[in-house]
């Protein structure tokens, strides 16, 4: 027996593109989720600074904000070509440049409080690290280390 019903035609699903997939084909976009990381975890990584802060403290902040900065572009860019690498570097200082001046200019002064002064408040801090170069040895090395996890080992160009 032979069943003689027309088969149903074959429906093309077209599947819409996934957000992630959205981002890569823009031009800019990569680079602005990069940066907009970057000032969002560096604001709020800035109360994690403590208020006598160490090298290690910042450190380890920094890297995380490097780290994040560096795996965020990786996954949003194709390859590993100039731009990309140059996108997490300067997201990566900007980042860590917010965090540690917002951190230390807006943390408890003890030598201010001894006179009867008081640390600038957070908004005063934020807007003296964005008055600022972000020009320092701290800065330049988790810009490094951000684009070493983007370039490495994949396909430039």
């Amino acid at each position: 027996m032979t069943d003689s019903t027309p088969a149903a035609p074959a429906t093309t699903a077209s599947a819409s593109p996934s957000v992630l997939e959205r981002v890569r084909r823009m031009p800019m976009a990569p680079a602005a989720v990069v940066l907009g990381l970057a000032l969002v975890l560096g604001v709020l990584l800035s109360f994690l600074v403590p208020d006598d802060p160490d090298a290690l403290a910042l450190l380890v902040l920094g890297a995380a904000v490097a780290a994040a900065t560096g795996f965020t572009a990786r996954t949003l860019s194709r390859t590993a070509d100039a731009w990309s690498l140059a996108t997490s570097a300067v997201a990566a200082i900007f980042g860590v440049h917010v965090m540690a001046a917002t951190g230390i200019v807006g943390g408890e002064n003890e030598a201010l409080s001894m006179i009867g002064a008081a640390a600038p408040s957070f908004n005063e801090a934020l807007l003296a690290a964005l008055a600022t170069p972000p020009v320092s040895a701290g800065t330049l090395l988790a810009g490094a280390v951000a684009a070493l996890i983007v370039g490495w080992g994949r396909p430039r160009g």
